[in-house]
C-alpha cells in the first residue's frame, strides 16, 4: 500500500470523507490553540511584532517537504497520483498581493477566518462572508476574469524541473532559508515585548554551524536514497528479421542440402552476429 491512500484506491469514499473530517478538526483545534484564532497575532508579524506565523509556516512547508521527498524516496509515495496546480504566474502574484492586502487589513486568511469564527469572533465572521461573496463573484464573473486567471499560464511547474537540479538540493535551499529566518527572528526579534519568547534558546555559530552540517547531510541521504531507488528501464531490442527457408532444397547431387553450420557462440551465452548484420 502506497500514499496517498485515496487516489491510489487504497481506502474508499467513506473513509476518505471520515479522514478529511478529523484532519480538518484536528487541524483548526491545533490553529486555535497555537494562538492563530486571533487577528491581532496573525497581524503582527506584518508590524514585525510577532514572528510567530513565519514560524509555523516554514515550519509546515519543510515537514511536508521533507516528508514527501522520503516517502518517495523510499518508494512509498505514488507520485503520479499526486495532484499537481498549474501554474499561473502573473494571475497567482496579482492573487497573492490581494490576499497580502487583506491579510493585513483584515488581520485573517480563509483557514484562520473559520477558527476565529468557530472560537465566536465576529470580525471572522464578517472576513467569512467577505470570502463567500467574493468566491460568488468570480464565479459569475468568471467570463470576464478568464484573461487575468489564465495570466502567466505555464502549465504544471516543479521547482526542480524550473532549476535543473534535484529535488534533494532544492529542499536543503528551504531549509537552510528556514533555519537562517528561524535564527534572525531569535536573535533580532523584538526582545523588548513583554510576551516569553518563542525558543527559550541561545544561538550560537557553533550550533548555526552544526545545523547547516546536519542539512547537508539530510540533502546527501535524501540524494542517495532517491538515487538508489530508481529502477533500471530494460531496453527492448527487437530481434533480427529471418527468412523463412524451404523445409529442403535439392543438392548439388540430387540430394538435400546441408543444415546451415549455427553461429558461434560468445561466453556467457549470447550470440555473435556477423558483420554487417543488425540487431535492431
Amino acid at each position: 500500500m502506497s500514499a496517498p491512500l485515496y487516489p491510489t484506491g487504497a481506502i474508499g469514499d467513506e473513509a476518505g470523507f471520515i479522514a478529511v473530517f478529523f484532519i480538518g478538526l484536528f487541524f483548526g483545534f491545533f490553529l486555535e490553540r497555537g494562538g492563530f484564532g486571533s487577528s491581532k497575532k496573525l497581524a503582527a508579524v506584518f508590524y514585525f511584532k510577532d514572528w510567530a506565523v513565519l514560524r509555523v509556516m516554514f515550519a509546515a512547508i519543510v515537514v511536508a517537504m521533507l516528508g514527501l521527498l522520503y516517502f518517495s524516496g523510499m518508494g512509498w509515495m505514488d507520485n503520479a497520483a499526486v495532484t499537481q496546480k498549474e501554474t499561473f504566474l502573473g494571475a497567482q502574484v496579482v492573487g497573492g498581493l490581494l490576499l497580502g492586502f487583506g491579510f493585513i487589513i483584515g488581520g485573517w486568511c480563509p483557514g484562520t477566518s473559520i477558527v476565529g469564527m468557530a472560537s465566536g469572533k465576529l470580525d471572522a465572521l464578517a472576513y467569512f462572508v467577505g470570502l463567500l461573496f467574493g468566491t460568488f463573484v468570480f464565479s459569475v464573473g468568471y467570463d470576464g476574469l478568464q484573461p487575468l486567471y489564465k495570466w502567466g499560464a505555464m502549465g504544471e511547474k516543479l521547482l526542480p524541473e524550473v532549476l535543473g537540479v534535484q529535488a534533494g538540493v532544492v529542499a536543503v535551499g528551504v531549509v537552510l532559508m528556514a533555519l537562517a529566518a528561524f535564527t534572525a527572528t531569535e536573535l533580532w526579534g523584538n526582545r523588548s515585548s513583554a510576551a516569553p519568547r518563542v525558543w527559550n534558546v541561545s544561538m550560537t555559530y557553533q550550533k548555526a554551524g552544526a545545523a547547516a552540517l546536519a542539512v547537508l547531510g539530510f540533502g546527501a541521504l535524501v540524494g542517495y536514497g532517491m538515487a538508489s531507488n530508481v529502477k533500471p528501464v530494460p531496453v527492448q531490442v527487437a530481434a533480427p528479421a529471418v527468412t523463412a527457408k524451404p523445409a529442403s532444397a535439392p543438392g548439388a547431387g540430387g540430394g538435400l542440402a546441408a543444415p546451415a553450420a549455427p553461429l558461434p557462440m560468445a561466453p556467457g551465452g549470447v550470440r555473435k552476429f556477423k558483420k554487417g548484420s543488425s540487431c535492431s
